[in-house]
Parts: structure tokens; sequence; C-alpha cells
């Protein structure tokens, strides 16, 4: 089995993926945004080093000595950006966006409400491999780093004068208990080939850092966000009930149910029983009545 060294040089781009408080990836139209909008990107590792215990005799000479192996806790992680993507930061901080009357994202709030480990976030970057380090006949390569599960991204300091204005993220840390699995996205040589998939070993919970070596190139940047998972199709009733197929997201509101062609689909196709509703991506309730979507919970 070879073993492949290589070099890695400058940050290509990055993709940040919405997670909930508990490391799973939360499915929605606006849950990941690919961006190569950095500037930079630092890991710093957090380390226990343990308590030494060291005990001299009466001659002064050490009979007992005892240095513990320092133990990795996880990265602090920083991100100097450049330009705003304002979903971008709201996925890494959890505070919430600005919008304007058509519905854009304009901005973002910074608020002292806002607990950053109610919410979560996968970090993946690509950098270049060398030209000069590719081997004769092969294709392209590049170096993944993947971050599986991220908590506690704040806005840091910034200054406003005759300068570009840049933002930093900073107080993230990466944490065990993630649930990537081997994530939702198609980021290796598929096995078997050809083609690309998904990571061929999952991530253990406390793995912290996933880096290789990949030919998959890394998706193209786009201020727009991008869609994780499939809209709902259906729903079964419940308190509260469940959108279907699994895994699938929330239609965005009960208008949207409503209107939506083809229909969304209710089980049972009877009247849902009193109390039962679905929650939409609004947050807002609803019912099938029997004919209907309606607001609310079911009379």
């Amino acid at each position: 089995m070879a073993n492949n060294c290589f070099s890695l040089v400058r940050g290509r781009s990055m993709r940040v993926t919405r997670l909930d408080g508990c490391g799973n990836v939360v499915p929605g139209l606006d849950s990941s945004v690919v961006s190569d909008g950095f500037i930079t990107v630092g890991l710093t590792a957090q380390t226990d080093e343990g308590t030494t215990i060291s005990i001299t005799n009466a001659a002064g000479k050490i009979c007992i000595l005892d240095e513990p192996c320092p133990k990795f806790l996880g990265y602090d992680i920083s991100i100097e950006f450049c330009g705003v993507n304002p979903v971008l930061y709201e996925i890494l901080t959890g505070q919430s966006g600005v919008e304007d009357g058509a519905g854009n994202s304009v901005g973002f709030r910074v608020n002292s409400g806002v607990d950053a480990c109610d919410t979560g976030f996968a970090l993946e970057i690509w950098s270049n491999v060398p030209t000069a380090a590719c081997e004769p006949g092969s294709g392209v390569s590049y170096g993944y780093f993947l971050i599986p599960f991220v908590k506690g991204g704040i806005i840091g300091d910034f200054t406003i004068g005759n300068d570009a204005v840049n933002f930093t993220l900073t107080g993230a840390a990466s944490k065990d208990g993630s649930a990537w699995g081997v994530g939702p996205y198609d980021v290796v040589a598929a096995d078997p080939g050809p083609g690309a998939g998904p990571l061929l070993t999952a991530i253990d919970p406390k793995d912290h850092l996933h880096m290789q070596l990949t030919t998959v190139a890394p998706p193209e940047p786009d201020c727009d966000p991008v869609e994780v998972g499939t809209l709902a199709t259906g729903a079964t009733a419940g308190t509260p009930g469940e959108w279907e197929p699994a895994n699938s997201y929330a239609p965005p509101s009960v208008v949207y149910l409503q209107t939506a062609t083809p229909a969304i689909t209710a089980t049972p196709v009877t009247a849902w029983a009193s109390g039962e509703y679905i929650v939409t991506g609004d947050g807002e309730t609803g019912h099938w009545d029997g004919d209907s979507w309606e607001n609310g919970e079911a009379p």
C-alpha cells in the first residue's frame, strides 16, 4: 500500500454547514454556504497537561516522578473574513440575519441573549496541492480539511476607519459528539469508482479533525446559500407531527402548504385529531382538516 506524501499551499474555499446543538445536520434551503471570502482560518490546539507528581527524598534526590501525557481537548477556531456574507455569519454564530422588504438577506445582528451553544456548524476547507507535487499522469489533487462539530462562534473585534472593514469569528471551538457520519456531500473518490462519494469511513463522535488528500474538486464559491437535504412532500399528524420522507425539511410556511404544487400529502387524509399539528419552517403551526391545510392546531 502506497504512502502519499504531499504539500499544501493556500486556502482555496470553505463550506459551512448548519448543525443543531447536538451536532446533527439541519436540512433546509439555506443550510450551507460555500465561500472563498476569508483571509485566514486558525486552529489552535487545546490540551490538558495534567499534574506532574515529583517527590524528593531526604538526600534531595527525586524518588517519585510521574509526568502525565498531555490530553487533547479540541481546537479553538478563528476566522478572518474579507467581505460580508449575512447567511454565513448567521450559521456560524446563531445570531439572526437582517432582511429587506423583498426577503433578501442584507445584514446581521449581534444580540447578547443568543446562546452560541444552542447551535453548531461543520467547517470544511480546501487547499491547493502545488503542481510540482503532482505525480506524473495523475489528476489535480486538493487538501481537504473537516472539523465536523463546532460551537460558540462570535463576531469579534473590528475597526471602521480609512481601510477595509474585516469581520472575525472568535470563540468557536471543536466539540465531541459529532453526528456527521460520512457526511451529506461527495468529497472523495467513490469506492468503488468511478465518480465521487462521501467519506469512506464515518467520523467518530470524538473526531475533531479529518484531513486528507482528495481528487474531488471543491464546490464553487457562491454568495447564495445552498440547500441541504430535500423539501418535505408529506406530513404525518402528531403533537407535533413529522415531515416525510425522513430527513426532509419543513416547507417554509402554512401558505406554502396551501398553495404547493404538487400538494403536500397529509397522513391521515381524514381530518386530524384535536390538538394535532405540524410546524413549518417559519415556526408557525398548521393542520389538515380533511380538505385543506389550515393554520394552528386541529380544533
